[in-house]
C-alpha cells in the first residue's frame, strides 16, 4: 500500500457513516426547526465538497507517485537490458528490427551502430524454420565474427514479437574443451635403485611385475593408458574426467605403491607429473615433464597437476627418500666450479633473519670460492637473533670479517658479471632484497626445503634436495668436490656443523646416513662441538620466554598444540621455534604449531613426529618446508586472524586424510596398511 493510503482509506471508513448520520438528522429536523436542519445541511455540503476534494488529491497524489515508480522501474530496467552481458534483440512478426541493446552491435563489430530493418539482413547466418513466424529458430548457435554465440528466443509482451537473446560461450565452450581435452602424464618410481639393489634378480622381476600389474589396474580405472618406456618410468595418457575421477580418489595410487613394501622394508614411492589445459600435445609433454621434476625436487611419493596458470599438488605425505648415491653432488659441484670461475666475482645471499642454516652455508661456501681465487661477499640478514652468538666469532676471523657485507651495501657488489648463490630458500619473497636477483648475471640455489609454487625464476644451477637435514649438509658435501684439500678453518667448519645441529635437532629429525657422513667430514675439517655448543646456548630471557610460550598452549583436535608468542622480540625467530620442538616432548602432541608477530604480519614455526605433514598445512598458507619441519608468513594478518586461519588449515587437511583413509578402506578393503610383497630368493 502507497504512503498516505491507510490514512485516506481510514478517513473515508469515519466520512461516509458521518454523511448519512446527517442526512437522516436533517430528515428528521426539517418538518420541526428549519433553522437547525438548513445548518445542519449547510455543513453536510462543506464536509461533502471537503471529501470529494480530497478524494481528488489524493487519486492525483497517487497516480504521481505511481507514474514515478513506474519510470524509476522502467529506467532501471532499460538500463539493466543495455548493460547485460548478453546481445538482445527485439524484432516484429515479419522479422523487422523494433530493437537492439548496444552488446548486440559490439557482437556484430558495429559498436555504438543502432541497426535497422530485417535483423536477417544484418545477421544472414541466422535461420527461422519457415511458416513459423518468426517464432522457432533452425539451429540456436552460431559462430559471428570466429565466436562461439548461442541463440535463444522467446515470446514478446505484445502478440508477435519475439525476443531474440545472443550469449557468447566461446570462453565457456574452450575451458570445457580444455577440461575434458588429453592430458598427458610422467610417471617415475623414486627410488627405484634404491629398492632394487639388495634384491635377487629373479625378485626384481617379480616386484617390478608387481608393480606394473597395480599401475595397469589403476590406469584401467578411469580409462587411461600408461606405457612402461624404462624400467622406473612410464607415460600416462588420460581425458579430463580421468582426471577428476583420480583427484576425487587424492590419487590413492600413491599408497597403493607404497604398500608394496620389499622384504628389506623399504616402501617404493611414486611421483607423477600431469600437464593439463592445453591444446598441444608438446606443451602437456612439457607440463608433464616439469610437473614430474617438481614432484621429485619436493621429495617424490606425489603428484603434480600443472597448467599453464596454476600448479596442484597431491599427496607428499612421507618424509623424502635419501638418495644414497652422491653421483649429483659431484655432478653440481663440477657446475658450480664452472660458473665461479667464469663470473667477475661471488656474491652469496641467505633468506631474510638468516638462522644458522643459512649462515653457516653462506660461510662455508664462501671459503671454497676464496680458495678458488675469486672475490666473494656474504650477505646475512642478522635481523632476529639467531645469528647472534655466532657472528662475535665470525667477525673475530680476519679471512671471515672481510667477507661480510651489509644488505644496504650489497648492491653495490652485484651487477652483471656477478654469481648470486641462495642459499637455505628458493622463494623470492623470502629474500631480504629482491633486487639482487635482477642485477646479477647468474643465479644458483642451494636449497634443502621442499620446493613450492613460488620459486626464483631463470636460474643457471639448482641444487635442491628434500631429502637433505639442512642446506649445511648439501654443502658441505660439494665443498669435497668443489676444491681439493680445502681447508676451512674452525670458524667456517663449527658453523656448518652448528647449522646441521640445529635442523636435525641434535641429530634427531630428517638424520641420514649422509647427515653423518657430512657431520664427519666437518670435525675433520676443524669443527669444534664445543664451540658448537657455545653458539647454540640460550640467554636466560630466551628460557623464560620459551617457558611462557609452552605454557600458555591449546591443544587443539586432540593432539595438535599451537601456542602463541605476543610480543615481537629481536629472538622472536629462534625462541618460536624452540618452543615448537619442545611442544612435541610433550605426551599425546604430534605436531605443534607457534605464531609470532614480524614486521609484515604474522609467521608460524611448525613441528611434528610424523604423524601429521605440517608442510601440507602450511602449504595451505603460503609457505613450506618438510613432513616434520616447516614454516610460513601471514603478511597482513593479527595474530589472531592468523590463528583463525591456521585452524582451518588444519582442520581442512585432517578432513582430507580422514576422506582418504575412508576412500581406501572402501575401495581396498583387502589391503592393510601395509601390504608385504615378500620374495624368497637365493641366500
Amino acid at each position: 500500500m502507497l504512503p498516505g493510503m491507510k490514512s485516506r482509506l481510514s478517513f473515508w471508513l469515519l466520512a461516509i457513516p458521518a454523511v448519512a448520520g446527517a442526512g437522516v438528522l436533517i430528515a428528521i429536523l426539517a418538518p420541526v426547526h428549519r433553522a437547525i436542519a438548513g445548518a445542519v445541511a449547510a455543513l453536510l455540503v462543506g464536509v461533502l465538497f471537503f471529501a470529494v476534494e480530497s478524494a481528488y488529491r489524493w487519486r492525483r497524489q497517487a497516480e504521481t507517485r505511481l507514474n514515478h515508480l513506474q519510470e524509476q522501474l522502467e529506467s532501471s530496467g532499460a538500463d539493466l537490458l543495455a548493460h547485460l552481458p548478453l546481445g538482445l534483440v527485439y524484432i516484429d512478426s515479419n522479422g523487422a528490427l523494433l530493437w537492439h541493446n548496444p552488446e548486440f552491435a559490439r557482437m556484430l563489430g558495429r559498436e555504438g551502430y543502432r541497426f535497422k530493418g530485417k535483423l536477417r539482413s544484418h545477421l544472414p547466418e541466422l535461420h527461422f524454420k519457415k511458416n513459423s513466424g518468426f517464432s522457432e529458430l533452425v539451429a540456436s548457435r552460431l559462430v559471428i565474427r570466429d565466436r562461439q554465440i548461442k541463440v535463444s528466443l522467446r515470446s514478446g509482451p505484445e502478440e508477435g514479437r519475439r525476443l531474440l537473446a545472443f550469449d557468447d560461450v566461446t570462453e565457456y565452450e574452450q575451458r570445457a574443451a580444455r577440461e575434458e581435452g588429453p592430458v598427458i602424464g610422467l610417471c617415475i618410481i623414486d627410488n627405484f635403485d634404491e629398492a632394487m639393489a639388495p634384491l635377487e634378480d629373479e625378485n626384481k622381476f617379480a616386484v617390478a611385475a608387481e608393480i606394473d600389474k597395480l599401475l595397469n589396474e589403476w590406469a584401467l580405472g578411469f580409462e587411461g593408458y600408461i606405457r612402461k618406456v624404462s624400467e622406473d618410468r612410464y607415460v600416462l595418457l588420460m581425458t579430463g574426467s580421468g582426471l577428476r575421477i583420480c583427484q576425487a580418489h587424492n590419487f590413492d595410487v600413491l599408497d597403493r605403491i607404497r604398500a608394496i613394501r620389499l622384504e628389506n622394508r623399504i616402501a617404493i614411492t611414486l611421483s607423477i607429473g600431469l600437464g593439463v589445459g592445453e591444446d598441444s600435445m608438446a606443451d602437456l609433454g612439457r607440463l608433464a615433464r616439469n610437473g614430474v621434476d617438481l614432484a621429485m625436487e619436493r621429495g617424490g611419493d606425489q603428484v603434480v597437476v600443472k597448467s599453464a596458470e596454476r600448479v596442484y599438488f597431491y599427496g607428499g605425505n612421507t618424509e623424502a627418500v635419501e638418495k644414497r648415491t652422491r653421483v649429483r653432488a659431484r655432478v653440481v659441484a663440477k657446475s658450480l666450479r664452472a660458473l665461479i670461475l667464469g663470473a667477475d666475482n661471488v656474491v652469496i645471499l641467505g633468506h631474510e633473519q638468516a638462522d644458522l642454516d643459512a649462515a653457516g652455508a653462506a660461510i662455508g661456501l664462501s671459503r671454497a670460492v676464496a680458495a678458488l681465487d675469486k672475490p666473494v661477499s656474504v650477505v646475512l640478514d642478522t635481523r632476529g637473533g639467531a645469528l647472534d652468538r655466532l657472528m662475535p666469532y665470525v667477525q673475530a676471523s680476519a679471512e671471515l670479517d672481510k667477507t661480510l657485507v651489509s644488505l644496504e651495501e650489497a648492491p653495490d657488489f652485484v651487477n652483471a658479471g656477478t654469481l648470486l648463490v641462495v642459499v637455505d630458500t628458493h622463494k623470492p619473497s623470502l629474500l631480504p632484497d629482491r633486487s639482487l636477483l635482477d642485477r646479477a648475471g647468474h643465479v644458483v640455489i642451494i636449497d634443502h626445503h621442499r620446493r613450492g609454487e613460488e620459486f626464483i625464476e631463470k636460474t643457471s644451477l639448482v641444487y635442491l634436495e628434500a631429502y637433505a637435514s639442512s642446506t649445511c649438509e648439501l654443502v658441505a658435501e660439494i665443498l669435497q668436490y668443489l676444491k681439493e684439500d680445502l681447508e676451512l678453518g674452525k670458524i667456517a667448519a663449527s658453523a656448518l656443523l652448528a647449522g646441521i645441529t640445529v635442523d636435525t635437532k641434535h641429530f634427531v629429525f630428517m638424520t641420514g646416513a649422509r647427515t653423518y657422513e657430512a657431520a664427519s667430514y666437518l670435525r675433520r675439517s676443524g669443527a669444534d662441538p664445543q664451540l658448537v655448543q657455545t653458539i647454540l646456548r640460550d640467554p636466560m630471557e630466551t628460557v623464560v620466554r620459551r617457558a611462557a610460550i609452552i605454557g600458555g598452549a591449546e591443544v587443539h583436535f586432540g593432539h595438535i598444540a599451537i601456542g602463541v608468542q605476543a610480543e615481537a622480540t629481536p629472538c622472536a625467530t629462534v625462541i618460536s621455534a624452540q618452543a615448537a620442538d619442545e611442544l612435541l616432548e610433550v605426551e599425546g602432541i604430534q605436531a605443534s604449531f607457534v605464531l609470532r608477530p614480524f614486521p609484515k604480519g604474522t609467521a608460524v614455526s611448525a613441528r611434528s613426529q610424523g604423524e601429521v605433514n605440517v608442510h601440507a598445512i602450511l602449504e595451505r598458507l603460503g609457505g613450506g618446508g618438510h613432513l616434520t619441519i616447516a614454516g610460513a608468513q601471514l603478511a597482513g594478518l593479527t595474530l589472531a586472524e592468523a590463528k583463525e586461519k591456521l585452524l582451518a588449515a588444519i582442520g581442512a587437511y585432517l578432513d582430507q586424510q580422514k576422506e582418504q583413509k575412508a576412500l581406501a578402506e572402501r575401495d581396498h578393503p583387502a589391503e592393510g596398511a601395509d601390504t608385504a610383497v615378500k620374495r624368497e630368493g637365493k641366500r
